[in-house]
């Protein structure tokens, strides 16, 4: 079974939920509050360790408190830390998550250690990299580190995809060597200037990655659902109907279609599988908590008869 790698951020979530969000200048009463770990490529990792393949994790934390509990934390995960570098330059990304009552998240970040991650780092790790079947990457960390994983990845014939947070740090450099694209509403807004507000504007976007060289892509659309787009052929996946306690659901979405990638899966049915893991997912309190093993999935899936449609 080959590993998916996963080069991405590791961040202490401060999540906060309250009946609004506070406007500028506004103090207002939260009526919870949690700290846990997360950060883009660690949730991923775990979504990928949770559905049974193995997750090379490629990041950067701080030698402080927030990163000798995030390795505590990823080990009881059953995740290997031993790529994850430590270092002295700066503390471990933190977020500040403000949920309001309709589930809607807002978000601070403070990227700290994960800027600290270089293209050297990711030469050390060259030949875990290669071990690997699938390549995930993200934008919180060093678009250096980024780029390096990339380049190996493809030179190794790895499957290769981005997910494009977040989109302020969105270049064309960093999405060049990219097999597949996929942007949520606002990262395909700010890489195409397209608002995704129907099926023909995301349709629309897709077309515009092709332009520029990205063939396929999935342009996610919330509770609407996933536009997958090949030059050949594209498919609505429409999402799957449930009660939402934690709206941000991304990473766990590419977990979930890097391992069914992996399994040799084509990109339609990879989403269909992204979008069922999501939708259990969405339910849960908890960027890391709340993502759910295999066997909860296939329980899920029994429960609603959802069944492979691709």
């Amino acid at each position: 079974m080959k590993k998916i790698c996963i080069v991405g951020s590791l961040n202490t979530d401060i999540i906060m939920q309250t009946k609004k969000f506070p406007t500028r200048g506004e103090n207002t009463v939260g009526q919870n509050a949690v700290v846990l770990s997360g950060g883009k490529g660690g949730n991923a990792a775990t979504a990928v360790c949770r559905l049974g393949k193995e997750p090379v994790l490629i990041s950067s934390v701080g030698m402080d408190y927030y990163g000798d509990t995030m390795l505590t934390d990823l080990t009881e995960s059953g995740i290997d830390v031993s790529y994850i570098k430590r270092t002295p330059l700066s503390h471990t990304g933190l977020t500040t998550i403000i949920i309001d009552e309709s589930a809607e998240r807002t978000m601070v970040v403070a990227p700290g250690a994960n800027m600290q991650l270089t293209a050297e780092d990711i030469a050390d790790h060259a030949h875990e990299i290669q071990q690997c079947g699938v390549l995930l990457v993200q934008l919180e960390v060093a678009e250096e580190a980024v780029i390096q994983a990339m380049k190996l990845a493809k030179e190794s014939g790895l499957l290769v995809i981005i997910d494009p947070a977040p989109a302020e740090g969105i270049t064309m450099q960093a999405i060049r060597y990219a097999d597949i694209l996929i942007p949520n509403e606002q990262e395909t807004k700010h890489m195409t200037g397209i608002e995704v507000n129907s099926l023909d504007d995301a349709l629309q976007a897709a077309e515009y990655f092709q332009l520029l060289g990205i063939e396929k892509s999935i342009i996610k659309m919330g509770h609407r659902g996933a536009l997958v787009y090949t030059p050949s052929k594209w498919q609505f996946i429409e999402a799957v109907p449930v009660d939402a306690v934690d709206t941000v659901v991304g990473d766990t979405f590419s977990g979930a279609l890097a391992c069914s990638l992996a399994e040799g899966n084509d990109l339609f049915q990879a989403a269909w599988f992204a979008t069922i893991v999501s939708a259990l997912k969405v339910t849960r309190l908890g960027p890391r908590d709340g993502i759910p093993t295999m066997a909860e999935v296939e329980a899920f899936m029994k429960a609603r008869n959802l069944q492979q449609p691709y």
